[in-house]
């Protein structure tokens, strides 16, 4: 049995007339990297703020772990990461050693470590002193100090280069993997969170959406053949009565088709024996964006406003 670590139901939560959240329930399960997707302003920093005690839901529970010493010193056992916030005078081994005292954290070695991990290793400038990126990476150190179950990270790869963003995802799934990690990562970049996430919240104007797994998910995005001849309505013709194909869409000399997907040299043999021009064919599938969006757009219409 899957063991859950953390679960919201209906969590809500409003400012006056402003609801930034409408009765999330997601659940958060042991060896997830769970992937959190929505648009700046949806509701997912307002979400991790409620999870942390960082700000009070208007309405709805919140259980992790067991939730039997409640969720306050449930959260003792959670590493965070909501806009690194780190003494700008310190450097980073500084930092986190500071860190380490307030946890009660007595590991030898845990802070090299972690530097190590994030690529600040040997770094003296103070955090005042630091890039964006940089910032980011101490915080997911900090996040991930005295090896927590469960850490949340919000945003991490923002302000990050394509090699920082490739360092940071490296980094979570090598603890995920080695130490059993469990991480709650939020982003607006679908196409990032893909690459290592096994499951996905989508959110929109304080809406849970829909929770899938990643096969699941790619499951689901469309796959067809682009078809580009001479004569469209000759060439679907051809495939209906030679292949017995009736899924396909001619638009001029374009055609769709979404299935003999794993043929098309079948398609393009009795197109080409029939004398059609065939100019290209190439197989297509719908973006994770493209579906997201098209999710999205069934509450776009929702009396709702997300922070």
């Amino acid at each position: 049995m899957v063991q859950t670590l953390l679960q919201t139901r209906g969590l809500t939560k409003q400012y006056g007339e402003f609801t930034a959240l409408h009765q999330v329930s997601l659940a958060l399960r042991k060896g997830d990297i769970y992937g959190l997707v929505g648009r700046n302003g949806a509701g997912k920093t307002t979400f991790f703020k409620c999870v942390m005690g960082l700000a009070k839901p208007t309405a709805g529970e919140i259980e992790i772990g067991d939730g039997q010493n409640g969720p306050n010193a449930a959260r003792r056992h959670i590493g965070f990461m909501i806009s690194p916030s780190f003494f700008p005078y310190l450097d980073p081994r500084q930092n986190l050693e500071y860190l380490c005292r307030i946890k009660g954290i007595r590991e030898k070695g845990e802070t090299l470590r972690l530097l190590e991990l994030v690529g600040l290793a040997g770094v003296k400038k103070p955090f005042k002193a630091f890039s964006l990126g940089m910032k980011q990476r101490l915080g997911l150190a900090g996040a991930m100090l005295g090896r927590p179950p469960v850490v949340v990270l919000d945003e991490p790869v923002n302000g990050l280069d394509p090699q920082g963003i490739a360092d940071i995802r490296a980094v979570i799934q090598r603890e995920n993997q080695e130490r059993g990690t469990t991480f709650l990562v939020s982003s607006h970049i679908l196409s990032e969170l893909d690459l290592v996430a096994t499951r996905f919240g989508f959110i929109e104007q304080g809406n849970l959406v829909q929770e899938i797994t990643h096969a699941d998910l790619h499951e689901r995005t469309k796959r067809s053949l682009v078809i580009d001849v001479d004569s469209g309505d000759k060439a679907a013709a051809l495939l209906r009565s030679r292949l017995g194909i009736t899924d396909v869409r001619a638009k001029g000399g374009r055609l769709i088709l979404e299935s003999h997907l794993d043929r098309p040299d079948a398609v393009a043999r009795v197109l080409v024996s029939e004398g059609v021009a065939l100019y290209r064919l190439s197989p297509k599938e719908t973006t994770l964006e493209e579906y997201f969006m098209h999710l999205i757009g069934g509450v776009r219409n929702v009396s709702l406003s997300a922070r």
